[in-house]
């Protein structure tokens, strides 16, 4: 709804005052700064030059202070960058609030301005700006520090402002008919993910605004805003717990194109990137003894690159990442447990030390260590009785006693044991022998083999980390997310996934519910049913893709109908010059070639370039997706979204029946136009 002019003149005049008040924060915090890194280069100027004549405690105390002033200084500076910022665009909504004592005319920004006291922008994490989000007019409440706040929201207006300039100003609510969200959906796709502050959804800000749940999972559909809403929640936590640092926050990716994907979002809302990792990278510091670990990209391109899936092979890997494999290991780690004992006893000097004291100290004294850590404690024991320093002969001591014992102690050795042993064969109907490659190991023996190493090892204690994000969740089995719980203990987590984008062939949850039981039942399971990504035609035809009906699209209908096509390898080209004509022509910028493997993908985009399309490839060590035309294979896709696909596969080598959920993926990158080559539907499955 339009303001009138006069409400417009005033609304001018508030931005001029705010952009005023900016500049002349600038100013006092510039000037602060240099004074800052002027008084810090004197200190140090001093204390080098007058080096001889102070002693120990008057340098410390100095360097104390000079550290302690760069502190300040590094915190004055990130001020600084975010006013400079804020110059550009310092708020974009507004309320006013009504209690029984006053009217507050609440400005709503990505950081908030005050001076003297006087508040001119609220940040939009702040307890009131949550209105925003939470309500339409009228009656409405927020919790402040001292308490429930209740009243009226009597406006609620939005703002588009750009370069210190007004360019819209109308009273509405962010809803789904909205004209903004609708402005905002229909723009182009970037290379980057960007911040989602202005158009933050009332089931959205829920889940960001969570402080009471320690675990929070959520399964949400494709373009819901799951990966946003983690990131806007780690500056809302960030900008709440004043003891939470950026570098205490871990997010696990899901490949490093999406880490660099969504690498921006933090900056722009102000906070700097926390730690990101993906699991393979985690995993592979844990087991030095392999040259190479298998990443998930390449253990499920292994899968998808095969025309004929081995059987034999197939319920081998599936059964090796399956819940009940974890069980099997279980029972052999606790058959080795209650049977392992010293063979016999063992002399150092003129000090005897028989089995039967050995085995007391294992079994006993020792018992609620795991076993690596038990032979770590005798063998400080059997040094402290000697008289002898451990940290010059504990490990010469540890190598002595475990070759005493009656059986090995390798994680890998026991894995192999375990693997092919008779209950294994007969639990997966199969007779492989299995070994491990020390140049690589596989994804499908990782997993299971860091167990092993954690239970006997002892699992790092990594209590710095206070906030973990895992992203994707319906690519990691139970058994991952549980040896994530054992090495951050104190964590908090939240968990996001979508079970209708498992590209896992092996392993598929039911619902992200299930890892309840790994969190002792604490954990708040939430789902996101509305997706704000593609059309209402693209909509449609993904969700008959799995035969489902819970996505609610946002979008409006853009009357583009979801086109396909039939191509032999030798048209291909010409076909897909075609599709990039008529998508620019109608304004679609930012485009994927998504095929269904690398094959696939580098086959393509060597005819392409051959044919001078530029177009970049993009693979899983790719960390930068800059170009407006890409091609990547199918397993990348995850995350990514793109005004336009082309999803394309050869057609010897289609979507079968048991691929749907990646063909899901695939479809489901797509915002405005998707074009299908070799596949209206899916094929039924041919035997493995």
């Amino acid at each position: 709804m339009s303001i009138s002019k006069e409400e417009l003149k005033k609304e001018k005049e508030y931005l001029n005052k705010t952009i005023s008040v900016i500049n002349e924060l600038i100013k006092e915090n510039d000037e602060q700064t240099k004074n800052r890194i002027d008084d810090i280069n004197e200190m140090k100027r001093y204390i080098w030059e007058n080096n001889g004549e102070l002693d120990d405690a008057e340098i410390a105390s100095g360097m104390y202070n000079v550290n302690l002033d760069v502190g300040n200084t590094n915190d004055k500076i990130k001020k600084l960058y975010k006013l400079k910022k804020a110059l550009s665009s310092p708020y974009f909504g507004r309320i006013d609030f009504e209690t029984k004592n006053n009217i507050m005319k609440v400005y709503i920004g990505l950081n908030g301005i005050s001076k003297n006291f006087d508040f001119y922008v609220f940040d939009w994490r702040s307890p009131i700006a949550g209105l925003f989000y939470n309500y339409e007019k009228g009656k409405a409440s927020y919790d402040a520090p001292m308490g429930k706040i209740d009243g009226d929201i009597t406006l609620k207006r939005q703002y588009k402002i750009s370069d210190s300039k007004l360019d819209r100003c109308f009273d509405s609510s962010i809803n789904i008919d909205d004209d903004y969200l609708q402005e905002i959906l229909s723009n182009a796709s970037s290379d980057k993910m960007t911040n989602i502050v202005n158009t933050i959804q009332k089931e959205q800000n829920e889940i960001i605004r969570n402080e009471k749940d320690k675990y929070l999972v959520v399964q949400g559909i494709a373009g819901s805003g799951k990966t946003s809403v983690a990131l806007h929640r780690i500056a809302y936590l960030l900008y709440k717990e004043k003891n939470l640092k950026s570098n205490n926050v871990l997010i696990f990716s899901p490949n490093e194109v999406f880490s660099e994907y969504i690498s921006n979002v933090l900056p722009e809302l102000g906070e700097e990137n926390v730690l990101q990792t993906t699991f393979t990278d985690f995993a592979r510091s844990y087991l030095r003894d392999y040259k190479q670990v298998e990443s998930f990209v390449e253990f499920i391109e292994r899968y998808y690159k095969t025309e004929k899936v081995n059987e034999e092979k197939f319920k081998n890997v599936a059964y090796k990442i399956s819940d009940d494999f974890k069980k099997l290991i279980d029972k052999h780690l606790q058959n080795v447990y209650q049977n392992i004992e010293f063979i016999s006893g063992i002399k150092i000097n003129d000090f005897n030390f028989p089995k039967e004291e050995l085995n007391d100290l294992l079994n006993n004294r020792f018992n609620k260590f795991p076993i690596f850590k038990r032979i770590k404690r005798i063998s400080e024991y059997i040094c402290n009785k000697c008289g002898i320093s451990y940290n010059k002969n504990g490990s010469i001591v540890k190598e002595k006693i475990i070759s005493l014992l009656n059986r090995t102690l390798e994680p890998d050795k026991l894995y192999l044991d375990i693997v092919n042993s008779d209950e294994f064969k007969k639990s997966t109907s199969m007779n492989i022998n299995n070994y491990l490659n020390r140049k690589k190991i596989n994804y499908e023996d990782l997993l299971p083999l860091l167990y092993i190493t954690f239970e006997m090892n002892g699992y790092p204690n990594d209590n710095f980390i206070k906030h973990i994000v895992i992203d994707e969740a319906q690519d990691y089995t139970m058994l991952q997310v549980y040896m994530l719980k054992k090495i951050f203990p104190k964590a908090s987590f939240t968990i996001l996934g979508d079970i209708n984008q498992t590209i896992n062939p092996y392993y598929i949850y039911k619902s992200l519910n299930n890892l309840s039981e790994i969190f002792d039942d604490k954990i708040n399971y939430i789902e996101l049913l509305k997706t704000y990504r593609s059309s209402e035609e693209i909509i449609e035809y993904t969700n008959g893709i799995l035969g489902i009906n819970n996505a609610c699209f946002i979008r409006r209908n853009n009357n583009q109908p979801v086109i396909f096509k039939d191509a032999d390898e030798e048209d291909i080209l010409d076909k897909i010059k075609e599709d990039l004509e008529r998508m620019h022509s109608d304004g679609i910028k930012r485009i994927a070639i998504i095929t269904k493997n690398n094959f696939e993908a580098e086959a393509l985009y060597n005819s392409l370039m051959s044919h001078e399309i530029k177009i970049d490839l993009i693979a899983d060590s790719v960390k930068n997706i800059s170009s407006d035309l890409v091609i990547l294979p199918s397993y990348i896709a995850k995350g990514l979204e793109f005004d336009g696909v082309i999803s394309y596969t050869t057609k010897d080598n289609p979507y079968y029946d048991k691929d749907k959920y990646l063909f899901y993926v695939v479809c489901t990158r797509a915002q405005h136009s998707l074009t299908v080559y070799n596949q209206k539907k899916l094929i039924k499955e041919k035997s493995r």
